[in-house]
């Protein structure tokens, strides 16, 4: 049975890959101009801005909604969802170091700087960590909701997905 939730899961999925992909051409640009144009200056800023606000709200909706539903029929301290669960915290963490390098950027924004090394660094390990961690959760985890979960769970999922979105907007 296809499930909303997991639909709804998978979009925003589609929507992380298309910021990983401008963050990865940014990435690229750093290793051919000297200095960081304000333009990308700008672009980093709105990819640090999604990840903070839209990711952030995505990895809730799973740590809150998909997982705790699945975590009747898969243990959570052991296996496909505490792997999750720890590759989202990493990933968080990733996304904090990359963050600190954006903001460090408008003060010290010479490519060769610190602020740009750390950009890349984070910024290439994010990237890799989100692309394995979505491919995962979409060939192993999202297959096994669909499979064991039905329309009432898909139900209380959404609406824990709706509680956590005006959460966020508040």
């Amino acid at each position: 049975m296809a499930l909303r939730s997991v639909d709804v899961l998978i979009q925003e999925h589609r929507a992380v890959e298309r910021v990983l992909e401008t963050l990865e051409g940014l990435i690229d640009d750093f290793l051919t101009n000297p200095e960081v144009p304000d333009a990308a200056k700008q672009e980093l800023g709105e990819v640090s801005d999604y990840l903070a606000r839209d990711l952030v709200l995505h990895i809730q909706k799973e740590d809150q909604g998909l997982f705790p539903a699945l975590g009747k029929f898969l243990p959570t301290n052991e296996g496909p969802i505490a792997v999750m669960l720890h590759e989202h915290r990493e990933i968080d963490q990733t996304h904090q170091e990359l963050a600190q390098g954006i903001a460090e950027l408008e003060q010290h924004p010479s490519v060769g700087g610190k602020a740009a090394a750390q950009i890349r660094d984070h910024g290439r390990c994010l990237i890799q960590e989100l692309r394995a961690h979505l491919y995962k959760e979409e060939r192993v985890l999202f297959p096994f909701a669909e499979t064991c979960l039905g329309e009432e769970d898909d139900r209380v999922i959404l609406r824990k997905f709706d509680s956590l979105a005006v959460g966020s907007r508040q």
